[in-house]
């Protein structure tokens, strides 16, 4: 079988496309993250937010533009303001870069994430809260840190736990960030995020590298697009 030659330059064409990308992405990152470390000591803040954080925004949404994602959030101004907690579904990589397109919120995370380089140094420097998800001490601090930290700006928890299949079907929730919302009377927002085509950006069991790969080579734009429900005002019953 011999590849006819309409395909071999399709092929070449996806391939240049996907390594331009990814060098983009990387030369980015790497840039972000030296600003973001030479930053990170400055004690003043800008709306409340330290400068380092700042940085991540734009950068957030030049990747958006690089990988031709349509990024659509109703009355993302309520993120800008919001002081208290963001419940989102996890469905992709994607979903830390869209927040952070709109507002520099902070996240709780993996323990794995703080030891990756460029990302994980970015995600220190920036208030990241991190839990060993099979480690009770860990997540008991983790509830605490929590409880304790400054809630603007926003801070955002993945309540289902991580990115599983089947990707149309909410999973069981995790309890502790409600409890945790609930004791200190502290609002959240409820966000649900939308994609299409879901399956190019959805992270399967497969490795992570492969789902970049995919999601790097498409051609034709991703439609991404967040909606943010009632804000819930908890109480102590």
């Amino acid at each position: 079988f011999t590849p006819h030659p309409s395909f071999k330059r399709q092929l070449k064409v996806k391939i240049t496309r996907g390594i331009l990308r990814l060098i983009t992405f990387l030369n980015l990152l790497f840039i972000t993250t030296l600003l973001v470390l030479a930053t990170a000591w400055l004690p003043g803040r800008i709306r409340g937010v330290r400068l380092s954080a700042w940085l991540l925004v734009p950068v957030c949404r030049l990747l958006l533009l690089v990988f031709n994602v349509q990024f659509t959030a109703l009355e993302a101004e309520r993120i800008t303001k919001h002081d208290g907690f963001i419940f989102p579904n996890h469905l992709s990589f994607l979903d830390v870069i869209l927040l952070l397109a709109i507002f520099p919120v902070r996240f709780l995370s993996k323990v794995e994430l703080a030891s990756w380089p460029l990302i994980g140094w970015i995600a220190r420097a920036v208030d990241t809260v991190f839990v060993n998800r099979e480690d009770k001490v860990s997540r008991e601090k983790a509830r605490d840190a929590l409880a304790q930290i400054r809630t603007f700006p926003a801070v955002a928890l993945f309540p289902e736990g991580g990115i599983f299949q089947p990707p149309d079907e909410l999973k069981p929730f995790r309890y502790g960030a409600f409890e945790i919302a609930q004791a200190g009377c502290v609002p959240f927002i409820p966000a649900v995020f939308f994609y299409e085509p879901l399956d190019i950006v959805f992270w399967r069991d497969g490795h992570l590298l492969t789902a970049v790969w995919r999601f790097a080579t498409r051609p034709e734009p991703i439609k991404a697009r967040l909606t943010l429900l009632r804000t819930v005002q908890p109480g102590p019953d």
